[in-house]
């Protein structure tokens, strides 16, 4: 907790003390003659007030956080009848010495004062301690959150490049000139992925754009132009989205489409309207290889992760797998924010 909002606490305590005592007192004494001039004795109530609740706060507290709840108890019944008898002998031998002629007698005004202050010194302090735990507990929610976002989008890399890799290896010897253009095309992708995701959103534009050079890398291994379609329909490129999460549709519709009498065999589109991303993607694919074990579709729990954590509750994805093709429809609420 901030310092300042504990000292907040702790005045706002004292000044409802001093206001209700000092009613209280002035009641009792019917002017404030007597209150100016037995000032010191006020003032010694207050130091009293002070010992029991900061006792209490600063050293019996830590008993409840032990968990010592039955040494709690003993020790505070004890430190108040302790504080109330030396609170009693203060005022009969200093204050108003000689002003007593009856037997010694417990006063249980005094003792039960003294619980209720005493009391709310470790009332003030649980409060500190909840509101401290919970802020460390938002933040280590935050951090595991950040750490598990990581790890999932780190999964993601590996098999793009997996799969990049082959496709330039075959073309090395080949058409070279080819396979030279696709490495510049995979610093960018790779540059991409190194550098501008690290921030929790990237713009439409930016991830539009790496996607497509994505696709560019794919088609090479398909002699048909409109083998791999990519229609997109951005009013807002400012707008922001997580970085990486449409990649793993992509990957997946171009590892495993197969070509269909109709092109195209991959159908991707980005629309975005106001705050609202609609991202399709479909491909076709032979059913025998998904039977075999070979479909094994690529960082898809990742991403449903991914969305349940940065898009709760503001994003519907839908998974249609019939007559031997897979299609994918998202709905995302976009942030508002931008970068």
């Amino acid at each position: 907790m901030h310092i300042i909002l504990k000292i907040i606490l702790h005045l706002f305590f004292w000044i409802v003390f001093f206001l209700l005592s000092g009613a209280n007192s002035f009641r009792l004494a019917e002017g404030t003659d007597y209150l100016v001039q037995h000032l010191w004795i006020y003032l010694s109530g207050v130091v009293w007030a002070a010992s029991a609740f900061y006792f209490f706060y600063f050293f019996l507290y830590s008993y409840i956080e032990r968990h010592w709840f039955v040494r709690y108890l003993i020790l505070s019944v004890v430190s108040v009848v302790a504080l109330s008898a030396l609170f009693i002998a203060f005022y009969r031998l200093i204050v108003f010495p000689g002003h007593f002629d009856e037997p010694v007698s417990w006063n249980y005004t005094t003792t039960f004062g003294t619980y209720v202050i005493a009391s709310c010194g470790s009332l003030l302090r649980g409060f500190v301690v909840w509101i401290e735990s919970a802020g460390q507990k938002e933040e280590l929610l935050k951090r595991n959150l950040q750490l598990e976002l990581d790890a999932l989008r780190s999964q993601v890399n590996p098999h793009f490049l997996f799969n990049t890799l082959n496709n330039i290896d075959s073309l090395i010897r080949t058409q070279p000139n080819k396979a030279s253009e696709m490495i510049i095309t995979l610093s960018d992708v790779m540059r991409y992925m190194l550098y501008q995701t690290k921030a929790p959103t990237v713009t439409l534009e930016m991830e539009c754009k790496h996607l497509q050079n994505v696709i560019a890398l794919h088609r090479v291994r398909f002699s048909e132009p409109d083998y791999i379609v990519f229609e997109t329909e951005i009013t807002n490129s400012e707008q922001t989205i997580a970085p990486l999460l449409l990649l793993p549709f992509v990957e997946n519709a171009c590892k495993y489409t197969q070509p269909k009498e109709k092109q195209p065999s991959v159908f991707i589109r980005m629309r975005q309207t106001c705050n609202t991303l609609q991202f399709q993607c479909s491909n076709g694919y032979d059913h025998a290889q998904c039977m075999n074990g070979q479909n094994g579709g690529i960082g898809l729990e990742n991403v449903k992760k991914r969305l349940q954590l940065l898009y709760p509750g503001k994003h519907q994805l839908e998974v249609s797998d019939r007559d031997s093709e897979f299609s994918v429809n998202l709905t995302i609420e976009l942030l508002e924010e931008k970068i």
